[in-house]
């Protein structure tokens, strides 16, 4: 039973880590397209917020298996530690990247807006970058 709530856990944290790479790589690769940027941005910015906020709910699950069913939290030091901080401060900066997307859509255009998106990218490529230390030492 423990591994198949783990397994449950990882699949969805993983398909937030797609939905975080996909969404600003794709409004990136509209931007040069010039056919409703606007409409399509914010669609994705959307897809952003959401899939942060899977990163967050399931990486929270995370622990929360392991507490359910250990009974303790992972000792979690040195390497895995500085990788989960990392992790922690990428989703809640692109929680909130994303959120200042869906707000400021008509104030920001043309570069300032591929600069934050180009931010988001960064941002979940760092996440998907510390995971795997994170793994490998939890």
């Amino acid at each position: 039973m423990t591994e198949l709530v783990y397994t449950l856990v990882q699949a969805v944290h993983n398909l937030g880590a797609v939905a975080v790479v996909a969404s600003p790589a794709v409004a990136l690769g509209l931007r040069g397209r010039g056919e409703h940027v606007e409409i399509n941005e914010r669609r994705l910015a959307w897809v952003l917020l959401a899939a942060w906020g899977l990163q967050a709910a399931s990486g929270a699950g995370f622990a929360a298996a392991s507490y359910g069913l250990k009974g303790a939290l992972p000792e979690v030091t040195g390497v895995a530690l500085a990788a989960l901080a990392i992790k922690m401060a990428a989703t809640a900066c692109g929680f909130t990247l994303g959120a200042a997307l869906l707000r400021a859509r008509r104030l920001a255009s043309g570069r300032p807006r591929a600069v934050a998106w180009g931010l988001a990218l960064g941002l979940a490529v760092a996440a998907l970058l510390a995971a795997a230390p994170l793994r490998w030492y939890l």
